[in-house]
């Protein structure tokens, strides 16, 4: 970091899993005049894209790494993560109807005959399509803090 020429590098300060936490840490250093690129931030945050390609990176420039971490600091970025109780109650609302809609809708098919009896079997599978945002703890590479 301290090599002469490197002032204007891009550094990794952070990679964290969800589009929304990316654009809203991007956002913070933003407004506090530090220069930021969120690389990934146009994947779909419903999906788990963003997982396999790495996460979304913020990057900021090496000369304003420490300012930066300390703003993170401030912000409560590097604290521990904890998942919403409510975004996990929604979402198993959200998996009990689609459970029950298809559900409902293949054992019609299945009574109507259009549908042979095994096709029941595959009612849980369908859950698995249902589109989530994946929720988790970033990681952070922050300078460390003056002494």
């Amino acid at each position: 970091m301290d090599e002469p020429g490197h002032e204007d590098a891009m550094v990794v300060i952070a990679i964290v899993v969800s589009r929304v936490e990316a654009l809203v840490l991007t956002s913070a250093l933003d407004a506090c005049g530090i220069l930021t690129i969120a690389g990934g931030v146009h994947h779909a945050s419903v999906e788990v894209n963003s997982l396999a390609l790495g996460g979304h990176r913020i990057s900021v420039p090496a000369a304003q790494w420490q300012e930066a971490s300390a703003i993170l600091r401030e912000i409560g970025a590097d604290r521990d993560w904890q998942f919403s109780e409510g975004l996990r109650r929604a979402a198993l609302r959200f998996l009990a109807l689609w459970v029950g809609l298809s559900g409902a809708a293949t054992a019609l098919a299945v009574g109507a005959g259009a549908f042979p009896s095994w096709a029941l079997a595959g009612i849980p599978l369908a859950a698995l399509g249902v589109p989530v945002n994946p929720q988790g703890r970033g990681d952070f590479y922050l300078a460390a803090e003056p002494s």
